[in-house]
Order: structure tokens, then sequence, then C-alpha cells
């Protein structure tokens, strides 16, 4: 007895199907090759069963055939057997009417040689025996035609048993291959269900690796359509602020360019260095601009782009998906081609706007440089001027300090006899139209130093210019104002009667009135200079 405690045989786990062992190309080509050999299979059982049936089919009409043919010969002898039968019968039954009418020929002519003549008893013999002659020939020709008949029959008979038996032959010859077929069609039908059954089994495997497959796929095509959503979406998103960006580059190098044009405008009417200054700063103002909106429109561009080709790539996911995960990949594939389509149109604009404002800074900086050049050419005909003042200034200077030690020379000589004070008073007039003449020589060295600047000036040189013009002009000023004080100390220093005798004299005059033309002509000069830079 078995134990009831004894463990029985252990269940063998079954193989795990082999699901995505191999790539799906492979898969569904094997697919197709056992698919294909099922049916190629399936065809050839079917020719074999339709082989099989026709040779049934053919023996079977083969034996038909034969029964039909053996049936023909038997009713064929029966005919003949009839028919030599009813000639024979019909022979003898001629024969016999034959000897019947000799015989009775024979009895009429041998009683009408009896009544004619008993002479004629020798040919009553001889018309006797020729009666049995013909009576013996017609016996022979009876039993001629029913040995005929006989013989026909038999042979009627033969060839009836002869084709029955080829007919038993023929239809047992059919029967066996019909059998044969029969057991051939059974064999084929065999092999072609084992063929089905292992191509059903064969597609079943290959169903279920489809299927695993194509939920593999369809996984696989899920997470590919969320991440397609998920870049359609960030792709936007991307454009969207691109395009913002772009937006604003756009009007602030619109804004820059109009300011650019207006400072262009009031370069213009107005050629200052202030305008032309603010017409410089405009100008790369704009540049900056223009330069920054040429990139946020090339940053949207290529934003545009890739939220396109993130649009594209959605929407040819969201085919390979169903439900509502299609409809969101779908929506978001569409809304990135929407926002790619904006973004160009953006790019577009704000390249167009960029390549305003950086013609109009162009214009800024191209008429601030001419402006600039031109003041430059004014500045640089200012500092002559200014150098030709400080020249006549210092000669005039020169002159006033010739005319000054001159005149003291002079009034020493005649205010020999005069007082302490007096000779004191003109020392003191002597150092102050030293004093005059040092000032005009530092005015003059000024000048040149201011020409030379000016010269050697770059973008600020006219406002520098300006600004030495103006110290130019103080300087003359000063040295005018300091030649007046050397001439009242001089004054001063003189007795009265000298001082008549000094404002008699024509060189004390001319002193002066090259001192203060001097002095008039340098600020006169500068100032016109200066004037003109600001009218043009």
């Amino acid at each position: 007895m078995v134990a009831k405690n004894a463990p029985g045989p252990e269940p063998k786990t079954p193989k795990p199907p082999k699901i995505m062992s191999k790539p799906l190309p492979q898969i569904l080509d094997e697919m197709d090759e056992n698919i294909r050999a099922a049916a190629e299979a399936a065809r050839k059982a079917e020719e074999a069963a339709r082989a099989a049936k026709e040779a049934a089919s053919a023996a079977t009409k083969a034996s038909g055939e034969a029964e039909k043919r053996a049936e023909e010969a038997k009713k064929a002898g029966q005919m003949a057997a009839e028919t030599a039968t009813r000639a024979a019968a019909e022979a003898a039954r001629k024969a016999e009417e034959t000897a019947k009418g000799a015989r009775l020929a024979a009895e009429a002519a041998m009683k009408k040689a009896e009544e004619a003549d008993l002479g004629a008893k020798a040919a009553i013999e001889s018309f006797r025996k020729a009666a049995e002659e013909a009576a013996r020939k017609a016996q022979e020709a009876a039993n001629a035609a029913r040995a005929a008949a006989e013989m026909a029959a038999k042979s009627a008979q033969k060839a009836a048993s002869d084709a029955t038996k080829k007919a038993e032959d023929a239809a047992r010859k059919a029967v066996e291959a019909s059998e044969a077929a029969r057991l051939a069609a059974e064999g084929a039908t065999q092999t072609a269900e084992e063929a089905v059954a292992d191509a059903i089994r064969k597609m079943e495997e290959l169903e279920q690796t489809a299927k695993a497959a194509a939920a593999a796929a369809e996984r696989a095509a899920q997470e590919a359509a969320a991440r397609a959503q998920e870049k359609a979406m960030l792709a936007t998103q991307g454009v969207q602020e691109a395009i913002e960006l772009a937006n604003a580059a756009g009007k602030q190098a619109d804004d820059d360019a109009k300011q650019a044009r207006t400072a262009r405008a009031n370069l213009t009417q107005t050629l200052s260095a202030e305008t032309a200054v603010n017409a410089e700063q405009s100008g790369r103002k704009a540049k900056r601009s223009a330069s920054a909106a040429y990139q946020a429109a090339d940053t949207a561009q290529i934003k545009a782009q890739a939220a396109d080709s993130a649009g594209d790539e959605a929407l040819n996911t969201a085919a390979l998906v169903t439900g509502r995960l299609a409809e969101r990949v779908e929506e978001a594939g569409t809304e990135a081609k929407e926002a790619a389509a904006k973004g160009l149109q953006a790019a577009d604009k704000t390249r167009k706007k960029a390549e305003q404002a950086d013609i109009a800074g162009d214009e800024a900086l191209e008429a601030a440089s001419q402006a600039l050049h031109q003041m430059v050419m004014q500045a640089e005909a200012l500092s002559k001027a200014a150098e030709a003042a400080a020249e006549a200034a210092r000669k005039a200077s020169l002159a006033a300090e010739k005319a000054a030690q001159e005149a003291a020379r002079k009034a020493e000589a005649d205010v020999k006899a005069a007082s302490a004070e007096a000779a004191r008073k003109a020392e003191a007039a002597k150092v102050a139209a030293q004093e005059s003449a040092k000032r005009a020589e530092e005015v003059s060295r000024a000048a040149k130093a201011a020409a030379e600047e000016a010269r050697t000036a770059t973008e600020k040189s006219a406002v520098r210019a300006e600004e030495v013009s103006r110290q130019a002009i103080a300087a003359a000023e000063a040295a005018g104002r300091a030649a007046e004080e050397a001439g009242l100390k001089a004054a001063e220093a003189m007795p009265r009667a000298m001082v008549k005798k000094l404002l008699g004299s024509w060189e004390f005059m001319l002193f002066l009135i090259i001192a203060m033309l001097a002095a008039i002509f340098g600020a006169v000069a500068i100032s016109v200079g200066i004037s003109s830079i600001g009218l043009g």
C-alpha cells in the first residue's frame, strides 16, 4: 500500500513563454513563414484529398463503365443467342415448309404420274428421290442451323461470361483503387489535419507572442507619446517665452531707433557738442538694441523650429495610441505647431525692427561722426584764430612793455628832481608794466597750448576747445585789465604835469591804443569762433 502522507510527484513548473526574447520584426517574419507553411500544408492536403477523390471517382466511374460494358456484352450475347435461335428456328421452319412443299409437290407429281401414266414410274422415282434429297438437304440445313444456333448461343454465353468476368475484375480493381484512394485520402487528410493542427498551435504561440509584442509595443508607444507630449509642452513654453523676449527686444529696438532718428534730426538742426554727443550715444544704443533684437529673433526662430519638430513628433505618436492619451498628445502637438508659427512670425517681425534700429543707429553715428569732424575742423580754425590773437596780444604786451619802459625812462629823466615818493611810484609803474608783460606772455603760452590741444582733440575736442577758448578770452580780458591797471599806476606815480605831458605824448597814447586793441581783438576773435561753432 502506498502511504497516505507520501509526497506525490512534484508538478513540473512550466517554462515561461519566451516573450519578447526576439525582436518584433523577426517574430513577425517567423509568423509569416509559419502561416505560409500551414497554408502550403493545407493546400497539399487539399490537393491530395482532391487527387484521392478524383481517383475514387475515376475508379467508381471505371467500375460503373465495366459493369455497364459487361451488362452490354451480356445483353449482346443474349441478343445474339436469341437472334441465332430465331434464325435457326426460322431456317428449320423454312426447311420444314420447303420439305412439306416438296413432299406435297412430290405427292402431287406422284399422283399426277400415277394418273398420267404408269410409265412414268422412273420419273416419279426420280422425283421421289429428288424430293427425298430435298427433304434430306432441308433436314441437314435445319440441323446445321440448329447447330449454328447452339454454337452461337454457346459463343454468346462464353462472351457474356468473359465480359462478366472482365467486368468483375474491373469492378474489383476499381474497388481496390477506390479503397487505396480512400486510404490515401484518409492519410492525406490525417497529414493535413496534423499539419493544420501544428500550424494552429504555432499560430497560437505566435499569436501569444504577437499579443505580448503588441502589448509591449503599445506600452512603448504610450511612453513615447507621453515623452512627446512633455517635449511638445516644454517646446511650446520655450517658444512663448522666446516670443515675449523677442517682442520686448523689438520694442526696445524700435524705441531706440526712434530716439536715434530724433537725435539725428536735432543734430541736423543744431550743430553743437551736446547734440553730437547725444546723437553718438543714441546711435550706439540703437546698435546695441538691434544686436539684442537680432539675437532674440534668432533664439525665437530656433525655439520655433524645435517646437515645430516637437509638434510633428507628438502628432505622429498620437496616431499610435488611443483614448484620452491620444487626445492630450494631439492637443499638445497642435499647440506646439501653432506656437511655432507664431514664433516664426515674431522672429521675422523682430528681425525687421532690429534692421531698422541698426540702420537708424548707423545713420546717427554717421551724422555724429560728421558733426564731430566738422566741429574739430572749426575748433582747429578757432585755435588758429586764438593763436593769432595770443600772438597779437603778446606783441601788444611787448609793445606796451617797451612803451612803459620808455615812458618810465622819460618820466625818470623828467622827474629826477622829484621826491622819493614819485620815484617809488615810478618804480611801481615799471614793475606793473613788467607784470603786465609777464601776464601777456602767459596768455600767449596758454593760447598756444589751447591751439595745440584743439588740433589733437578727439570726440570731446569741441567742448574742450570751447572751454580753452573761454580761458583764453578770460586771460585776454585779464591782460587788458592788467594793462589798464599798469597805466593807472603809472599815471598815479607821475605828477600831474608829467601826466599831462605823457597824455600829450604820442608814444604813450599809441602804447595804450595798441594794448587795448590787442585785448579787444583777441576777445572778439575767440568769441566769433565760438559763435560760429554754436551756430553751425
